[in-house]
Parts: C-alpha cells; sequence; structure tokens
C-alpha cells in the first residue's frame, strides 16, 4: 500500500525547519503545477548543496521528492496531496 501523500501546508512547515529553503509568506505562495490528479510543488533552496541537504530531509520527513528534477538547479519538485494548482483543469 502506497503511503499517503503530504499536504502543501505540512510542506510549508516542514521547511522552515530546512536551514536553506526560500519560504513564501504563505503556503499558497509557492510555484505550482497540477497535472491531472497530480499536484506537484517547486521549493527554492539557497543554493544547489541546500537544495541536495532539503531534499534529504524532506524525504525523511515522508515527502515525495524527484530528485532528477531540473539537474544543477536550486530548485526541486515535490508531489503533494492534490490542491487545485495552476493548470488544474486542463
Amino acid at each position: 500500500m502506497a503511503t499517503p501523500l503530504k499536504s502543501r501546508k505540512k510542506l510549508f512547515e516542514t521547511l522552515q525547519t530546512v536551514p536553506g529553503a526560500v519560504l513564501p509568506t504563505k503556503p499558497e505562495g509557492f510555484l505550482n503545477e497540477t497535472y491531472g490528479s497530480k499536484s506537484m510543488i517547486y521549493p527554492r533552496f539557497g543554493s544547489v548543496a541546500d537544495r541536495l541537504t532539503g531534499e534529504v530531509q524532506l524525504e525523511n520527513a515522508g515527502f515525495k521528492v524527484n530528485k532528477n528534477y531540473h539537474p544543477g538547479s536550486a530548485t526541486t519538485e515535490v508531489q503533494v496531496s492534490y490542491f487545485k494548482g495552476w493548470h488544474w483543469d486542463e
């Protein structure tokens, strides 16, 4: 049985404890995309090294992280529970 996905609010709360994470003022401020029933959040970090450390911390906290997203970037991709994100109606 698959582990249930966590919410973008829970991601926001978790990222507050991750050094190097660049946070919006509200969970709604994250860059996001929704592809059918899959909702993705794109958290940014201060550097690529911060991203790599942050990805491990997010995985340890139970988030589904796409470590192959945009190699060399300080931004990663995290799948969260469904919400009406960007492109939800396409």
